[in-house]
């Protein structure tokens, strides 16, 4: 049993003891960009950890100020979310959160559906990554757990669908492995907040939006590391971290109650892809400059603009030593707010 700081969250993984992530020791449990060469996949590529980037208190208050400044506009979207999964889940729905941006929409989303349901919404979460698909030893153990419950998969946004494909390819295995289907011949189905292509079944918002929860880290808000798998197969695996790591504040001030405030929903627009080597959206360039290494980040905004909403992402890119474009027209005809080249 791995406990979390989340309210009523169960995490189905398999600890693999403690590890401080911030002793340079312990540097070699956690993968490095080498993990994403060419000749690197299947379950080696996800053999370890990501890593996980030292911060600092003026970063604290940084995205403390950050999620009280978008507080209601999340909670707006979560409504709006929560609203489109009520009306077609027939009974409350087990929640299945992808680790890690899908636990905190998740811990809120259980919440809004639960007085939807006028009953509890129970809220678990495992490991899916790009190539190998969801930990299917996890996935078992919490639909035995929760039988008979309608299963929708959360997560916090979409970029370029890496998480909708893979939902797709792991149900495809899971039916050839013999399975029992447990989604009704509808396939799995996924929520998240913001969907700028339009490839959730569930969203708030068609568009790029950032999330202040994109930059939350593990040490800090989960307790331990994201999944890594084994040759095994067996269900994956995480570290936990030292418990003094934690900043309870965080979560705190993500769950606060406050007033809605409702965001439009916004048109679902197909822009051109960006070029090969770049990372689209927001949110998705945040969890690069936290876990990979940017070479730049590229702006929609204009540095006035950007330095009073996005003021977090700006420190992390100071701390990473990642130059920021501001007023970048392309980003604009890419349909996002951020971009992040990965590769000279």
């Amino acid at each position: 049993m791995i406990n979390t700081p989340w309210p009523d969250l169960f995490l189905y993984a398999k600890p693999a003891g403690e590890v401080d992530p911030y002793d340079p020791a312990n540097t070699p449990l956690f993968r490095g960009e080498e993990a994403f060469a060419p000749d690197v996949a299947g379950w080696r590529r996800w053999s370890k950890p990501s890593p996980e980037p030292r911060l600092d208190a003026a970063f604290e208050r940084l995205l403390l100020a950050s999620i009280e400044r978008e507080k209601d506009a999340v909670l707006g979207m979560v409504e709006a979310l929560a609203d489109r999964v009520a009306v077609a889940a027939p009974s409350p729905p087990v929640l299945v959160s992808i680790l890690r941006a899908g636990v905190p929409v998740g811990a809120l989303l259980a919440r809004s559906l639960k007085r939807r349901f006028g009953a509890p919404v129970p809220l678990v979460a495992l490991s899916l990554f790009d190539g190998l698909g969801w930990d299917a030893a996890a996935l078992e153990s919490a639909l035995a757990d929760h039988p008979g419950r309608p299963v929708v998969f959360v997560d916090g946004w979409t970029s370029g669908g890496g998480v909708a494909r893979e939902l797709q390819r792991s149900y495809a295995r899971w039916l050839d492995s013999g399975r029992p289907d447990f989604t009704g011949g509808e396939g799995p189905r996924l929520a998240v907040l913001c969907d700028p292509r339009g490839l959730a079944d569930f969203s708030a918002v068609r568009a790029d939006r950032f999330v202040p929860s994109s930059l939350f880290t593990a040490p800090e808000t989960l307790g331990f590391s994201r999944g890594f798998a084994t040759a095994d197969g067996g269900m994956f695996r995480v570290y936990e971290f030292p418990k003094v790591l934690l900043k309870p504040v965080l979560i705190e001030a993500w769950m606060r109650e406050d007033e809605p405030t409702p965001v439009p929903e916004g048109p679902l627009v197909q822009p051109p892809p960006a070029p090969p080597g770049w990372r689209m959206h927001v949110n998705e360039v945040v969890r690069a400059l936290v876990n990979r290494n940017p070479r730049e980040i590229l702006l929609r905004d204009d540095k006035a603009t950007a330095t009073e909403a996005l003021a977090p992402v700006l420190h992390l890119c100071r701390l990473r030593g990642v130059p920021v474009r501001y007023g970048r027209e392309e980003v604009t005809g890419w349909g996002a707010v951020a971009a992040a080249r990965m590769q000279d």
